[in-house]
C-alpha cells in the first residue's frame, strides 16, 4: 500500500476527530481560532464518553452511534444558546474569538496567519512521520504495541469502547484503561475498513501534524498574544521538537501518552482563561469554564497522566493569580476579600494537589525506570530542546533564551509563565538525574519514573517561551529595517510600532510584510536541524519490518498473511504475545487466546498457554482446546521482543520441534502455523 492510497482514510479522520467537535462548537457560537482549536478536544470527549455510556443505552459503539450522539449534542447546545439568549441572559465568549488584528503588517497577514501557519506545520510534521513510518501498514516493533493493536481491533470487533471494562481484552481482566485514543481509531477502522496499523499511523499523524500544532496556536493565544506572528511563530515552531510529538512514538510505543500531551495545550490555555490570567480576559468566567468541562474528559480518558500534569502547570498559574489580585488590592482597584479568597483557593488546590499526587502515583515497584545522567546535562538539555540525549536544537535554545530575557524584562506580568516551565524542568531533571527514592517517585512516580513521558511534557510550556523569543527577535529585525528606512528614503517606511502594538494599521511596507514572513518561515526550516533526522531515523528502524524486526519480522508477516485462509473464524490461535504471536488478533482477525501480554487468565486459558504442546499426552488439555477451539498455534520461535523469562511456555516443545501430533498447515523460514491432532 502506498501514501496516496490512504487520503480517502485521512479525510475519514478529519471526520472523526474534528466533525463533532466542530459542529457542537459551532452551535455553541465559537468562531474562527477556537473553533478549530476544540474541536478535536471536543470530539474526543464526546466518543471516550459515549463509548462509557452506549453499553448502560443497550448501543453499539459505532460512527453511526458517535455521529448522532454528536448531532443530538450540537442541537441541544443550539438549544440552550437560543433559549439563553431569549431571556437576556449572557455567558459571554471565549477571549481573543474575534478577527485577528495584524497591526502595521497588512490584512493579508491577519487573514492568512493561521491557516498559513497550520499547513506549514502539518507539512513538516506529516513528512517526518511519513517518511519515518514507511510504508502505512508498517507498525512499531515494541513492546507496548501488542496492547495498542489488539486494543483497537477489539473495540471494532466488539463495538463496546467503554474505558471501564478494556482492561487487558479479555473478560477476566475487564477493567479501567483510558480508551479514548483507541476508541478514536476503532471508529476510523470500523469508517473505512483500513488495516488496523494503516489507521493507527493515519491517526498518529493526524495527531501529531494537526491537532497538535493547533492546540500550541491556541495555548499562545492565551498566554503570549493573539497576534498573527506570535500565533504563525507558535505554528512553525511546533514542529521543531523532537520531544513531542516523534519522542513517544519512536519510543515505547506510547500512543495514548502521546494523544493526551497533544490535547494538553488547548485544557491549559482554556484554564489559564477560566482563571482570568489570559493575556485578554474573557468576558465572562462562564464560557471558558464551560469550554474547559466539554473538553477536559477526552484528555482524561485518553491518558490521565495529563491530567496531573495539568494539575501541576495550574500551581503557578493561581499563584500568579493570587498575586495579581494582591497588587490590585494595594493599588486600590480590588477589595481585600479578594486577596483572602484566592489565598483560601490557592490554599485548597495545593493541598489537593498534593494529595492527588500522593494516591495517584504507582508504588515503586511499578515504577522501575532509572536515572541516567547528571543534573548539569540534564539542565542543558532542557534548554537546549534536547532531552534524552538528543541533539541540541539551536535554534530553540536561542530562542528559548531569548524568551526567558524577556520574561525577565516583564517579570511582574509573566513571571507565572516561567513557572510552569520550571514545574515542567523540574520534574525532567528530578527523573532523568536525580538517585531513586521517596522524592524522586513522589514527583515522577505517576509517570513510572519514566524519562521518556517527562521529557514530552517539556515542548508544552517550552513552545511559549520561544514564541516571546521569537516575537522580540522579528521586531528587532524590524526595528533594524525602520532604521534603514530612515537612512535611505527609497524604502518605504510603515510604523515603528512593535509587533505588540494593536492600534489602527498604517499601509504596510511590502518589505516589512516579506521580512516578517520569511524570516519565521526561516525560523521553521531551521529547527528541523539535525535532532529531528535522529528522530526520524529512530521511527524508521522502529517501524521497519525486516528479517530481524524485535516484534514480527518479516516470515512471520507472511505467516500471519496466511491465518485468514487456515484457520476459521470462530477459531482460537494460540501464540506467545512476547513473540508478537498474539498479533494474528489486529493484522489478521483472528483471535488470540492471550491478546496482550499482561491480563487475568480463566483457569483453562492459562492451562493452554502452560501446556497446549503437551495435547498428545496430558488428559487435561485436549478437553480445553476443544472447549475454546484452540487447535491452531503460531510458532514464532523463542526470540521476544523484551528480555524477559518466558511466562508461556505452552509452546516450548513445538518451538523445540519436539510436540507430538502436530501439523504445519504454513511456514516460511522458522516462523510456522500449526494445528494440533492430537484432540482430533
Amino acid at each position: 500500500m502506498t501514501w496516496w492510497q490512504t487520503v480517502p482514510t485521512f479525510a475519514s479522520a478529519a471526520l472523526i476527530y474534528f466533525l463533532p467537535g466542530l459542529s457542537i462548537l459551532a452551535a455553541a457560537g465559537v468562531r474562527r481560532l477556537n473553533l478549530v482549536a476544540l474541536a478535536a478536544p471536543v470530539s474526543t470527549s464526546v466518543a471516550a464518553c459515549a463509548a462509557v455510556v452506549a453499553p448502560y443505552l443497550r448501543l453499539p459503539y459505532t460512527p453511526l452511534v458517535y455521529f448522532a450522539i454528536s448531532g443530538v449534542l450540537a442541537l441541544l447546545t443550539l438549544a440552550a444558546r437560543w433559549w439563553w439568549v431569549r431571556e437576556g441572559k449572557t455567558v459571554g465568549s471565549l477571549a481573543d474569538n474575534g478577527p485577528l488584528n495584524a497591526g502595521d503588517l497588512g490584512r493579508w497577514t491577519a487573514t492568512w496567519a493561521v491557516p498559513l501557519g497550520l499547513v506549514f506545520a502539518a507539512l513538516l510534521i506529516g513528512r517526518r512521520f511519513v517518511t519515518g513510518f514507511g510504508s502505512p501498514e508498517n507498525f512499531s516493533q515494541t513492546f507496548d504495541n501488542v496492547y495498542h493493536l489488539n486494543a483497537v481491533h477489539h473495540i471494532a470487533q466488539t463495538q463496546n469502547g467503554s474505558s471501564l471494562s478494556l482492561g487487558n481484552l479479555t473478560e477476566a481482566s475487564s477493567y479501567f484503561y483510558p480508551a479514548g485514543m483507541h476508541d478514536m481509531m476503532a471508529l476510523l477502522q470500523m469508517l473505512t475498513g483500513s488495516p488496523v496499523p494503516v489507521v493507527v499511523n493515519v491517526g498518529t499523524i493526524v495527531i501529531g501534524a494537526i491537532v497538535w500544532p493547533l492546540g500550541c496556536m491556541f495555548l499562545v493565544s492565551r498566554l503570549v498574544a493573539y497576534r498573527p506572528v506570535a500565533l504563525v511563530a507558535a505554528a512553525v515552531l511546533s514542529a521543531g521538537f523532537s520531544a513531542f510529538p516523534y519522542l513517544l512514538i519512536g519510543f515505547g510505543v506510547l500512543y495514548p501518552n502521546n494523544a493526551a500531551i497533544a490535547l494538553l495545550p488547548v485544557i491549559l490555555g482554556l484554564a489559564v482563561e477560566m482563571l482570568g490570567m489570559s493575556r485578554s480576559a474573557p468576558s465572562s468566567f462562564i464560557a471558558p469554564a464551560v469550554a474547559f468541562c466539554a473538553a477536559l474528559p477526552g484528555m482524561v480518558l485518553t491518558h490521565p497522566s495529563a491530567m496531573v500534569a495539568l494539575l501541576g502547570f495550574l500551581v503557578p498559574v493561581l499563584l500568579g493569580r493570587l498575586v495579581r489580585v494582591f497588587f490590585e488590592w494595594r493599588e486600590g482597584s480590588s477589595p481585600k476579600t479578594a486577596v483572602i479568597r484566592w489565598a483560601v483557593v490557592c490554599t485548597a488546590y495545593i493541598a489537593a494537589v498534593t494529595a492527588a499526587w500522593m494516591v495517584l502515583r504507582p508504588g515503586l515497584g511499578a515504577a522501575p525506570w532509572l536515572p541516567f545522567q547528571s543534573n548539569a546535562r540534564a539542565i542543558g538539555e532542557i534548554l537546549g530542546s534536547a532531552p534524552m540525549g538528543t541533539t541540541t536544537a539551536w535554534v530553540l535554545a536561542i530562542l528559548t533564551v531569548i524568551g526567558l530575557y524577556v520574561i525577565a524584562r516583564t517579570l511582574r506580568r509573566t513571571w507565572w509563565i516561567l513557572g510552569m516551565y520550571l514545574v515542567a524542568a523540574l520534574l525532567y531533571m528530578v527523573v532523568s538525574s536525580w538517585p531513586p527514592g521517596a522524592f524522586r517517585t513522589f514527583l515522577t512516580g505517576v509517570w513510572y519514573n519514566d524519562s521518556f513521558r517527562l521529557a514530552a511534557l517539556l515542548p508544552v510550556v517550552t513552545l511559549p517561551i520561544a514564541v516571546f523569543g521569537a516575537e522580540w527577535l522579528l521586531w528587532r529585525i524590524r526595528a533594524l529595517m525602520d532604521n534603514a528606512s530612515t537612512l535611505l528614503p527609497g524604502i518605504g517606511r510603515a510604523s515603528a510600532a512593535p509587533i505588540s502594538d494593536l492600534g489602527e494599521a498604517r499601509p504596510p511596507a511590502v518589505s516589512k510584510v516579506v521580512a516578517v514572513w520569511v524570516t519565521l518561515g526561516l525560523l521553521g526550516l531551521a529547527a528541523q536541524g539535525g535532532t529531528l533526522s535522529q528522530v526520524q531515523d529512530r521511527l524508521h528502524s522502529i517501524f521497519d519490518i525486516t528479517k530481524a524486526s524485535d516484534l514480527v519480522d518479516e516470515d512471520e508477516m507472511k505467516i500471519l498473511k496466511e491465518v485468514g485462509a487456515k484457520v476459521p473464524v470462530d477459531g482460537v490461535v494460540v501464540a506467545n504475545p512476547l513473540t508478537g504471536g498474539s498479533l494474528v488478533y489486529a493484522l489478521a482477525d483472528r483471535q488470540p487466546l492471550a491478546p496482550h501480554i499482561f491480563g487475568e487468565r480463566t483457569e483453562k486459558e492459562q492451562l493452554l498457554l502452560d501446556h497446549w504442546d503437551e495435547a498428545a499426552y496430558n488428559k487435561d488439555v485436549c478437553p480445553a482446546i476443544r472447549e475454546l477451539n484452540a487447535y491452531w498455534a503460531l510458532d514464532f520461535g523463542t526470540k521476544t521482543v523484551i528480555p524477559t523469562e518466558d511466562p508461556f511456555p505452552g509452546l516450548a516443545d513445538v518451538a523445540a520441534g519436539t510436540a507430538k501430533d502436530i501439523e504445519v498447515l504454513a511456514t516460511s523460514d522458522e516462523a510456522r502455523l500449526v494445528r494440533t491432532t492430537a484432540c482430533d
